[in-house]
């Protein structure tokens, strides 16, 4: 084997790596954005997509922008979404902003526990909604969301 190429999520990747760092082959990964990948670890992973790192910044410099010090964050609770949103919330405090609410919902999770979720950041005082998930649910929080009323004027979705 010359090299592996793939995944597209980050955690497979994490399960890949190990098998690829004990044969000495390079994995190509399109889709992986974890920056817990990191070179030191995993000296045979190359990523070909920009890390969260940078996303991630990308996000808390347009949070700036707007002047907003409190955002929700709604995430996947594994190690993708969790390392994302640890990255946001330093980029965040460089910012003299923060994440006021981590909105957490496990892999797969049914649509009822996403509303109950929106549900309950809809509640809260901030207005400005950060999503770091993969695209499929990605598609379901901004249907339930549309279906709360949660995409109307005074609400911000990133």
């Amino acid at each position: 084997m010359v090299a592996a190429i793939g995944p597209q999520s980050s955690g497979i990747a994490h399960v890949i790596s190990h098998v690829v760092n004990e044969l000495h082959v390079p994995l190509l990964s399109f889709g992986a954005t974890d920056p817990s990948l990191a070179a030191l670890q995993y000296p045979y992973f190359v990523r070909t997509t920009q890390s969260d790192l940078f996303q991630m910044h990308a996000v808390a410099d347009l949070v700036e922008y707007f002047g907003w010090r409190e955002v929700i964050a709604i995430f996947v609770d594994d190690d993708y979404g969790r390392n994302g949103i640890s990255i946001l919330g330093d980029a965040l405090a460089t910012k003299r902003s923060k994440i006021s609410y981590k909105a957490a919902f496990s892999p797969g999770a049914p649509k009822s526990d996403i509303n109950e979720l929106l549900v309950g950041v809809n509640l809260m005082e901030s207005r400005v909604y950060i999503v770091h998930v993969n695209p499929d649910s990605g598609l379901t929080i901004f249907s339930i969301a549309k279906a709360l009323g949660m995409m109307t004027s005074g609400y911000v979705w990133i």
